[in-house]
């Protein structure tokens, strides 16, 4: 059986790098603005945990955020 690995660790890094801009900018913008920046937060904020919940550390600590499948016997 053939082993597939994949990581969600890129998804994480960009989601982290999205949440660092807007908090850069939140003080810039108009107050209206700063709401709808607080809920782009919230929700990166809730997919990084479900990011990190699916997906536990892998069994080496430098590669996080991976998964992996057994395929079927032929």
């Amino acid at each position: 059986m053939a082993r597939i690995k994949f990581t969600l660790h890129g998804v994480a890094s960009e989601i982290r790098k999205a949440e660092k801009k807007l908090r850069s900018m939140r003080s810039k913008v108009v107050k209206a603005d700063q709401k709808k920046i607080d809920l782009n937060l919230r929700e990166l904020e809730t997919s990084y945990r479900r990011i990190r919940n699916i997906c536990p550390l892998a069994e080496t600590p430098i590669k996080p955020f991976g998964q992996w499948f057994r395929t079927k016997a032929n």
